[in-house]
């Protein structure tokens, strides 16, 4: 045992009972009863020592507790950091507007926690930061119109339905259309950065060359897609794409009872973009089927099984993706307990949520987190913290969700002052 401890362990003496073992002491002297003395000695004798080690122990743990109420004030500080906390703050959109604080949390609902995606957090000294590049190109009604008729004559064939008529319009920047072929609706648009095409069938089953998309939300990830390959080559088809990777993304609810409320299966090119590999939603081309399985209105249609209630979805950038989101610079790395440091400070960004119901969720504390992974928003990557807070009436797992910068970053202690000046 220290010197230091032992003697702190001393000063938690209570002063009365070592008055009161003194006092026994003078009494065993004057009574001069050898063997009877020898027995109250040791059992005062232990009777201290059980004292001595209950003051060491409440002191140690007083040290403990100082050391880390010490770490949640000395957080790490950049002062030379590219970036303020305040230009971080700016990157979450749905956060900006007066009064919003930053410093809050996503609410995520799984059934395992697998389906939270998260992946190894990489060992890189320093990550990639992209700049979303603000060069725009026109729109071309000619160009868009093109992009529509190469697709609608073939997806009209595999549908077996009449190739219909469109009005393309103008509209908020952008040019669109909407048609509707048997109980098809079809729709596009075109903006500054990229074309799409749309199909729906409402609450009915999109069939393809006779073959209903659907999928059995049962099975695994992997036996998901290769369930779903025949309806792959036939979308490849109608849309002239060919792409070589393919995810599932589960999302999850709180209160229904059939698994998952909807299942995307993206169809893409992991290698047409860095940022494919480390988010969850493609950057660059891509064709997503996706499937409601959400109870909102007494005819919906949901099961715990097949889902056949589809979205057929097809992206196509203008122009080189890798011109969209342009690797400006790299940040140094924050090491995860710095990162957890911040996060025990209350140093964190809010994630994509409803501000207005943000502010009024309680009050998370993220020590002793379940997980953490490393997700790029607007091109900056972030370490994001999970917590598990209970379960919804359902059944799910329910996580917090909060984002600490993974990268050097200055005026943290400013920013977030001023947050508490808004609240």
């Amino acid at each position: 045992m220290k010197k230091q401890e032992w003697n702190e362990g001393m000063n938690h003496l209570d002063p009365d009972i070592i008055e009161k073992y003194i006092e026994q002491k003078d009494r065993l002297r004057q009574k001069n009863k050898r063997s009877k003395g020898i027995w109250l000695r040791i059992g005062v004798s232990a009777a201290c020592l059980v004292i001595i080690i209950s003051g060491m122990t409440a002191t140690v743990k007083k040290l403990e507790d100082k050391t880390q109420s010490s770490a949640m004030l000395m957080f790490p500080t950049w002062d030379d950091a590219p970036y303020s906390a305040e230009e971080i703050a700016a990157l979450f959109d749905e956060m900006k507007y007066e009064g919003a604080q930053t410093n809050a949390y996503t609410t995520v609902y799984v059934p395992k926690t697998k389906y939270l995606y998260t992946d190894k957090i990489p060992k890189d000294e320093y990550l990639d930061i992209y700049k979303h590049n603000e060069a725009q190109m026109s729109l071309s009604k000619e160009d868009f119109e093109a992009f529509v008729d190469d697709i609608l004559p073939r997806f009209a064939e595999s549908a077996c339905i009449t190739v219909p008529e469109k009005d393309i319009q103008v509209k908020d920047n952008c040019l669109s259309f909407v048609t509707e072929s048997g109980s098809y609706l079809i729709h596009g648009y075109q903006n500054q950065r990229k074309s799409s095409f749309h199909i729906s069938n409402g609450k009915q089953k999109i069939i393809l060359d006779g073959e209903v998309v659907q999928i059995d939300q049962s099975l695994s990830d992997k036996e998901i897609i290769n369930s779903i390959q025949s309806i792959k080559n036939k979308l490849f088809g109608i849309f002239n794409v060919s792409f070589t990777d393919v995810k599932v993304i589960r999302r999850y609810g709180d209160y229904s009872n059939f698994g998952a409320e909807r299942v995307y299966i993206y169809f893409y090119d992991e290698s047409a973009h860095p940022l494919n590999a480390v988010q969850t939603l493609p950057v660059s081309d891509y064709v997503c089927v996706s499937f409601d399985n959400f109870l909102n209105y007494s005819d919906d249609i949901v099961s715990s099984d097949t889902l056949w209630v589809a979205d057929i979805k097809y992206v196509k950038w203008r122009d080189d993706v890798k011109k969209e989101y342009v690797p400006s610079t790299k940040g140094k790395r924050i090491s995860l307990e710095d990162a957890s440091c911040l996060l025990y400070c209350g140093f964190v960004f809010g994630g994509h949520s409803c501000p207005r119901c943000m502010e009024n969720q309680e009050k998370i504390v993220f020590d002793s987190y379940d997980c953490v992974d490393i997700e790029y928003v607007s091109g900056m990557p972030f370490y994001v913290f999970y917590k598990n807070i209970g379960k919804s009436k359902n059944g799910n797992l329910i996580y917090a969700k909060t984002y600490v910068a993974a990268i050097e970053v200055s005026g943290y202690d400013e920013y977030f002052e001023r947050q508490k000046e808004n609240h």
